[in-house]
């Protein structure tokens, strides 16, 4: 494992937040970043056989996880993986590897360590190792508060004029309801989390609501997102001081890609999602802006890979041909994206039932599932959706 050089650890050891980062600072994604580029051999070799799900999980490599930098980390599990070289067998770095160990532990993540020389002459009792860990992990039961192996259940709120819409295709609206209220009784009912945005925002050249985003934070305790009309940098930190856990960017992001990087850096690389509406045209899958009204030039593929290596902490992928449509989400845009990017990605559009939840988790293997019309109208209740994936040997926070 590397450490990050001359700073108190002591600082990042408050970390309160269930996500994949830990709380880890600027510093440590920055430090991560740079050494993704200086792999060791033995680290190079085994990313072949892991990079792609061959173990049947995610990993990511030099992951930055509280005041650490993994080697290898899958999120799914809940594992780390780090391999050592000689300098770990010095007392004073051993005494540190045990430290830091029980600080990962105490998260709930397990630590496998192998040396080297495991790696280039025995990778095969390597990969054995590791598919036992996993498999020890997937059985264990979901701890409580979410996170770890859980899917997560996201409710989104299309928000107009200060009311909840849903159309089909983004365009015949609807209104749904009042988003405070409809957040209150989310929460209620399970959701994971919910995902607030001003679809008209862009469009209308307005600014989200800090209002809005104040009486939300009030009545919720679960995590929450806004977007629509951030812009810079002064757009994100009011809605992240109104109460919203992340922000969301979509048309701004691709008029200025620098926005990202300068909201990761900003905020962390936690903080940031990336929203991307795509829609099949001429057998490509195009970037569209401005709530679907606008084609770009950018393909989907190359978009997110390119948002990702900016900062982007998570991609909320909406395919626009499914959008409201009811039948179903994209699995296979989803899934060869999944197998792209090493970030967290929601699935969104075209949920019309339970099955197509169980779906697009089997198919995909997304971190999680969004739907907007089918909660807002009952015709889906999280709590049984919950049961359903469960059934299904889903794992998810009931």
């Amino acid at each position: 494992m590397t450490y990050k050089k001359n700073e108190d650890e002591s600082d990042f050891f408050e970390v309160n937040e269930p996500n994949m980062f830990y709380g880890a600072s600027p510093i440590i994604f920055g430090n991560a970043k740079k050494l993704r580029n200086t792999v060791t051999e033995a680290e190079s070799l085994l990313w072949q056989v892991i990079s792609n799900k061959q173990l049947g999980v995610k990993f990511r490599r030099q992951h930055p996880i509280s005041c650490f930098i993994a080697d290898f980390y899958c999120h799914e599990a809940k594992l780390i993986i780090e391999l050592d070289g000689s300098i770990h067998d010095l007392p004073e770095i051993m005494n540190k590897d045990i430290e830091r160990q029980k600080c990962l532990e105490g998260f709930g993540i397990k630590v496998i360590r192998f040396k080297n020389a495991e790696v280039y002459n025995n990778l095969n009792s390597v990969l054995e190792k590791i598919k036992d860990a996993v498999s020890a992990k997937q059985l264990a039961t979901p701890p409580s508060g979410g996170g770890g192996l859980s899917k997560r259940i996201i409710s989104c709120l299309d928000v107009k004029d200060g009311r909840t819409v849903k159309g089909v295709n983004f365009v015949d609206l609807r209104d749904a309801g009042d988003p405070v209220e409809l957040a209150a009784q989310y929460a209620q009912q399970g959701a994971d989390e919910l995902v607030f945005l001003d679809i008209t925002a862009t469009h209308e050249r307005r600014k989200t609501m800090i209002e809005m985003v104040k009486s939300v934070a009030r009545q919720l305790n679960i995590p929450f997102t806004i977007g629509g009309g951030i812009t810079e940098i002064a757009d994100a930190e009011a809605l992240l001081n109104a109460g919203a856990d992340k922000i969301s960017i979509n048309s701004a992001a691709v008029r200025n890609p620098k926005l990202i990087e300068k909201l990761a850096k900003a905020f962390g690389v936690q903080f940031v999602v990336l929203a991307v509406d795509t829609k099949h045209v001429m057998g490509k899958n195009m970037v569209h802006l401005n709530g679907g009204r606008l084609i770009t030039e950018l393909e989907t593929e190359n978009w997110i890979k390119q948002a990702e290596d900016l900062g982007a902490g998570e991609i909320l992928l909406t395919s626009m041909d499914h959008d409201g449509t009811k039948a179903g989400f994209d699995c296979g845009l989803l899934g060869k994206i999944n197998q792209m990017i090493n970030i967290p990605i929601i699935a969104s559009g075209g949920a019309g039932n339970m099955e197509h939840f169980t779906e697009v988790f089997q198919k995909a293997n997304v971190d999680a599932a969004l739907a907007a019309s089918v909660f807002h109208y009952g015709e889906i209740l999280i709590p049984d959706l919950k049961q359903e994936l469960k059934r299904n040997n889903i794992p998810v926070r009931i």
